[in-house]
């Protein structure tokens, strides 16, 4: 399998993992897998790697989220969404928009923020979530998050739209009640979007429904009942055969010189392609690159390897197999 990226536009209602073994199942590649997850009640951009690319998802410049987020004002709950249940109510005072775009301001730049119970962040070997649902409060340290922009796009009574341009690690619900508190109330997420994670935007993105039908053409059955039903044990969609799916998806790929394009480049010839892929020297790095910098190595089209320079020297990162 070549290495590329694939972007979903995941609907709700459905896990990350729900869509990976989605595209696990219809194209036969075995190894495949997201660079970040997404809640389920939450759409939007859901990258995934395909195949040897997902040997270079520590490489992706996704220092950039950026999010569209619905907050309902007057209620937190205990996940921070509207699919938990409501532990505090707190009426919401006149609000204008002098008094928003205050609040908002105190809100960017770099900040410490503690992840919520209900998260996949592991503590001794188990996410948070699982010791949630049983009642057990762990205590996780602050981490280190930077807002770049917060925006207002839609204002109604008890309801604040917000775009969120923020970096990785960002968890856009404790982001609403924080803002929320600071508001003289409380909050929670009834809708969740992200339309751009990194260098994947939406408008690149493959639904769901046209990956079914890509899967099934013409079945005239919902995209549940096509990439889903399997996993569920309901009756089952006759699909086109695996390779007929990979060669279909190939307009939505994204290459993995595209997905690292934020890395300086080096191009070599078909012999030292050849011969970084045997262990051999690498190239010389790019005169930008300096020590601890990463850079790749391009046989036209193709990567071949992700380098580091560092005081010894140029070392090999990741090597990547030839297209087949």
């Amino acid at each position: 399998m070549t290495a590329a990226f694939l972007v979903i536009d995941k609907p709700a209602g459905i896990t990350s993992h729900d869509v990976v073994a989605a595209v696990r199942a219809v194209t036969g590649i075995k190894k495949v897998g997201h660079t970040g997850t997404l809640d389920p009640f939450a759409t939007g951009v859901l990258p995934l790697a395909l195949g040897p690319a997902t040997r270079l998802i520590e490489f992706l410049d996704e220092g950039l989220k950026v999010y569209d987020a619905t907050v309902q004002l007057g209620s937190a709950t205990d996940t921070g969404d509207f699919t938990g249940e409501v532990v505090a109510e707190v009426p919401v005072p006149d609000l204008d928009d002098d008094r928003i775009d205050e609040v908002l301001e105190q809100f960017l730049g770099e900040q410490g923020q503690r992840p919520p119970m209900y998260s996949a962040i592991k503590v001794k070997g188990k996410p948070l979530y699982k010791y949630a649902r049983k009642g057990e409060i762990i205590e996780v340290a602050e981490r280190r998050i930077t807002v770049y922009d917060l925006a207002v796009v839609e204002r109604a009574e008890g309801m604040l739209r917000l775009n969120i341009r923020c970096s990785r690690g960002t968890y856009a619900r404790v982001l609403a009640d924080d803002i929320a508190t600071a508001l003289g109330t409380r909050g929670h997420l009834t809708a969740l979007e992200r339309p751009r994670s990194g260098p994947f935007f939406l408008e690149d993105a493959l639904s769901m429904p046209a990956l079914a039908e890509l899967v099934a053409p013409g079945s005239g059955r919902p995209w549940e009942d096509v990439l889903l039903t399997r996993r569920k044990g309901g009756e089952r969609v006759a699909w086109r055969p695996r390779d007929e799916v990979r060669a279909g998806l190939a307009p939505w790929l994204k290459s993995p010189l595209e997905a690292l394009s934020h890395l300086p480049m080096v191009d070599v010839t078909e012999s030292v392609a050849k011969r970084i892929r045997s262990g051999g020297a690498p190239p010389p790095p790019p005169r930008a690159v300096e020590g601890g910098g990463r850079f790749v190595a391009a046989l036209g089209d193709e990567l071949v390897a992700v380098f580091e320079r560092s005081e010894r020297g140029v070392r090999s990162l990741k090597v990547i197999p030839p297209a087949e």
